[in-house]
């Protein structure tokens, strides 16, 4: 995850990522931060596909066209299937993405040992992001709170995760729900 945090900090991208594994918010998370910094809010130059059954020569032809206006074209494809059973032209096409495009792969299952995952992170990076232990999620939920003013103590805090369990989404709602409430007050 530290090589997702230089690339959006330093504005120098990659051609191409791979967000995988178990915690959905993360991935949906990289994907929209990933997403606001390469194309800064441009609709035009950007693609989102999701589904198997896509069609590999769109998906290159989109790539292969020069961005309008813009540093980067930015082409998303979730849970494609891509990385279980590779299309052959997608995974030789791979190592010659244009420098002016970024391929944004989200999956949730990936064959680390094929050919596609080995194209994609010789040319740009692979990252696995599944669930956080305790002490992570601890750590980002003080962060969250932290944010709106308040602490929470070590005690509490894990008291909290025992009640909302290891899911980040469902953490983030609980939350906000907390801080609502406090608003009130």
């Amino acid at each position: 995850m530290q090589t997702l945090i230089e690339d959006l900090k330093s504005g120098q991208f990659r051609r191409a990522y791979l967000l995988f594994g178990e915690e959905a918010f993360l991935k949906k998370s990289y994907k929209n931060r990933l997403k606001d910094a390469i194309t800064g809010g441009d609709t035009m130059n950007y693609n989102h596909f999701e589904g198997k059954g896509l069609d590999i020569n769109e998906i290159i032809g989109l790539a292969e066209t020069m961005p309008f206006f813009a540093e980067h074209r930015l082409i998303v494809i979730e849970d494609s299937g891509f990385f279980k059973s590779a299309p052959e032209e997608l995974t030789a096409w791979i190592p010659s993405i244009p420098e002016t495009t970024c391929l944004i792969f989200v999956e949730s299952e990936v064959d680390k040992r094929g050919k596609l995952y080995k194209a994609v992170k010789k040319v740009g990076y692979a990252a696995e992001l599944n669930h956080q232990d305790a002490a992570q999620l601890s750590r980002w939920a003080a962060g969250l709170l932290a944010k709106e003013g308040k602490k929470i103590t070590a005690r509490t805090m894990e008291l909290f995760l025992s009640k909302t369990g290891e899911d980040m989404d469902n953490i983030r709602l609980e939350l906000e729900k907390l801080m609502k409430e406090f608003r009130k007050v």
